[in-house]
């Protein structure tokens, strides 16, 4: 597959969800208040972005909120084969928070459509890359979140699985971040 190929697909995932994002925020909006500070940016290391992610979160309402992050990494293959493999990802979410002060249940669900290249043939979660291709992954998270209302610093820690139709890995994320 061509590399304009699999980036038109992976454009063309992103801006589908973004605008299901925007869809379903605007209904919810009309629902509830927002936070005071309602965005919020946080590194997270592991989790969605298997080894880190840069997120940014942006709360529709004190309880709903949308995510959207980026992670980009390469890392040495050694065991099975000889070769790097590289990983580009796009961790986008809903998330919901219980409560209604600084401490929270956080429950989210999303897509992480990615690009993923290796020299050589590669298995990345049930799925075969020959070279470059895409890939989306599903996500959620179960974890705890500390977020004050009026801004602050953010803390997450969390159980996240991402999973393809192939395959399933449970995952754990420790995120740091200051809401605003």
């Amino acid at each position: 597959m061509a590399t304009n190929d699999i980036h038109s697909r992976v454009c063309s995932i992103l801006m589908l969800c973004i605008l299901l994002f925007v869809w379903a925020g605007t209904s919810v909006a009309q629902e509830g208040a927002t936070c005071s500070c309602p965005s919020a940016i946080y590194v997270e290391a592991l989790g969605q972005g298997i080894l880190y992610s840069v997120n940014y979160d942006y709360r529709l309402t004190t309880h709903i909120g949308l995510r959207a992050g980026f992670t980009s990494w390469s890392i040495p293959i050694l065991f099975f084969a000889v070769g790097e493999l590289k990983f580009t990802g796009f961790p986008i979410m809903v998330n919901y928070l219980s409560g209604e002060g600084t401490s929270h249940l956080e429950l989210g669900i999303g897509l992480i459509p990615s690009i993923i290249s290796f020299q050589g043939r590669e298995i990345f979660f049930g799925n075969e890359i020959n070279g470059e291709g895409s890939i989306v992954l599903g996500t959620a998270t179960l974890g705890y979140r500390s977020q004050p209302l009026d801004g602050g610093f953010v803390f997450r820690i969390g159980l996240m699985p991402l999973f393809t139709l192939k395959k399933a890995t449970l995952t754990g994320g420790l995120s740091l971040g200051f809401a605003f």
